[in-house]
């Protein structure tokens, strides 16, 4: 089977390029969508967005791009997300002899738009006629992923066809299949002690500050183990040096790959937090909200498969294993949906020092092709 193409390297890197310009910090989308819309219209395809700016309070919903197929062939679905990290406005990407970096003011946003220009050039190919037969495809590109996954929680599965899918959405070196990432859920705890003047009568209060401190080294926190982690992020509280603190805010969260352990770990903070203010006479409020379910995909699975035979197809052999962060991988394997997340060559995100390397990008977007050519193979029911 031919599944080389050529790819326009050029006209990707400008696209990369443009797209890194264009501000678009979780919730303020709006205009990268635009520039989507108006790429995906011009090619043919029909583009809907969907109602996700109301649930997350953002300028654009998710994008839905429906691209008609061969249709005795289950339809794939192929995703990547809108957003980046901060600091993200005022992008100006450099191109280098072997790589594009920002200016070192901000990150340069390749996650994940090295995703979007990758599946904005595999949409160029499909309206020329190069990827010829493919299945029909559903192309979500999603708002907020950088703050919670957001976007990818407001989508509507009913809307949704898709039999199984690829996430375009990991850093690192090409080649990477990621099978497995946890569950994570978030901490709210709040610590009520009593006020009290802290040079006159420190005596009658009851430091909300302490009971967080004996608390917190009372937790397993960090590795707890294989496959569970746990931290506090933030702490809020007191008012003055001279007034004993009547009250803390703590957020935290615990991630893990097995439901056994995570709720063990919940457990053991809330223990931690609750055993703290009994015993200074204070009061715990603790509040846990599932972020987003575990993805695990088994060694067998036929996605698997087809990831590593497009891989064999670029020139790139197959890894599979896990990581320790969630994605939007994570939330389509909620709904049922059997995927994988890929990475696409992006380094060092999230920092000022972010690059995507040329190569890299282009083999990125062949491996986009490649994918939908392997996902023809695949029989309908």
């Amino acid at each position: 089977m031919e599944t080389r193409i050529t790819v326009d390297g050029e006209r990707l890197i400008a696209d990369f390029m443009t797209l890194v310009s264009i501000a678009s910090h979780s919730r303020e989308e709006m205009h990268v969508a635009s520039y989507i819309r108006g790429a995906v219209e011009e090619l043919g395809f029909a583009v809907t967005e969907d109602d996700a700016a109301v649930a997350v309070g953002g300028t654009s919903g998710n994008l839905i791009v429906r691209v008609p197929g061969d249709e005795t062939r289950p339809v794939v679905l192929l995703m990547a997300h809108m957003d980046t990290a901060v600091p993200g406005q005022g992008v100006q990407p450099v191109r280098k002899a072997d790589r594009i970096t920002s200016d070192g003011k901000t990150v340069l946003g390749a996650d994940d738009k090295a995703g979007v220009a990758g599946l904005l050039h595999l949409m160029r190919a499909l309206a020329s006629g190069a990827v010829d037969p493919h299945p029909p495809l559903e192309i979500v590109f999603t708002v907020c992923e950088e703050i919670g996954l957001l976007g990818a929680k407001a989508l509507n599965p009913s809307a949704l066809r898709s039999r199984y899918g690829f996430v375009f959405d990991s850093g690192g070196d090409i080649g990477l299949v990621v099978t497995g990432s946890p569950a994570q859920a978030k901490l709210r705890a709040v610590l009520r002690g009593r006020s009290a003047h802290a040079g006159v009568s420190p005596e009658k209060g009851i430091s909300a500050i302490e009971m967080a401190a004996e608390a917190i080294a009372a937790m397993p926190l960090g590795r707890v183990d294989d496959v569970t982690t746990a931290n506090i992020g933030t702490i809020k509280g007191g008012y003055a040096s001279n007034i004993v603190c009547d009250m803390v805010e703590l957020i935290g969260e615990a991630r893990s790959s097995d439901a056994a352990r995570m709720q063990a770990q919940q457990s053991a903070m809330v223990a931690a937090l609750e055993n703290a203010a009994r015993r200074r006479g204070g009061i715990a409020e603790c509040e846990w909200l599932d972020s987003y379910p575990v993805l695990s995909v088994s060694r067998d699975a036929f996605i698997l498969d087809v990831a590593a035979k497009a891989l064999h197809d670029v020139g790139v052999q197959a890894s599979f294993g896990a990581t320790g962060g969630g994605s939007d991988a994570n939330v389509v394997a909620g709904m049922g949906i059997p995927v994988v997340n890929m990475a696409i060559g992006y380094q060092q995100i999230h920092t000022l020092e972010e690059f995507i390397l040329l190569a890299d990008l282009h083999r990125a977007a062949e491996l986009m092709i490649a994918v939908v050519r392997r996902c023809h193979e695949i029989q309908g029911d």
